[in-house]
């Protein structure tokens, strides 16, 4: 029974741990260089963001869920189309960041409040992120311009390989006249 959860844990948790853990790595050294969350390469030419740094001070498992989310904006595709890079800049930028300040600075008032209404700081927390999560792979899913460039550029080296092969039988025939 331990193998198999093991296997399983190790398959599908390595991943996210790593992450994490270049992700910590990497606002360790920015912080070092005196640039506290300075943005990486999604939010070159933007103003700076703390959305790692929000989401290190979160609660597990929304700590890892929100630097997981930031991975994989960081991982998104820089050459993206046009949306769909708007997308993934609004969602690190602005999204993102706006949700976990809201989470982090919520008062004791505040969460008697919203436990008045019947909500849950934690499940309010676990449904913005899946709501960006959401967005960015509905995003990811609509942009085309990488495999409309891949069958662009495999239609032009078609077209040039059997050009030269064509031109080869043409002088030939034209040689045996």
């Amino acid at each position: 029974m331990l193998v198999p959860l093991f296997f399983f844990a190790s398959v599908f948790g390595f991943p996210l741990l790593r992450r994490q853990m270049i992700h910590r790595h990497q606002m360790e050294r920015l912080e070092r260089e005196g640039r506290p969350g300075a943005p990486l390469a999604l939010s070159a030419g933007a103003v700076p963001d703390d959305a790692p740094a929000l989401a290190l001070r979160l609660p597990e498992p929304h700590r890892l869920y929100a630097l997981a989310l930031l991975c994989r904006l960081e991982d998104a595709p820089q050459a993206a189309q046009g949306r769909t890079l708007f997308v993934l800049r609004q969602a690190r930028d602005t999204y993102l960041p706006e949700t976990l300040r809201a989470y982090l600075h919520l008062t004791p008032a505040g969460r008697a409040q919203l436990a008045a209404q019947g909500h849950s700081p934690e499940a309010l927390l676990g449904e913005q992120l899946a709501l960006i999560n959401g967005a960015v792979t509905e995003a990811l899913a609509h942009d085309h311009a990488a495999a409309d460039r891949l069958l662009t550029q495999g239609r032009f080296l078609l077209d040039r390989a059997q050009r030269p092969a064509e031109l080869t039988a043409a002088s030939e025939m034209g040689g045996a006249r």
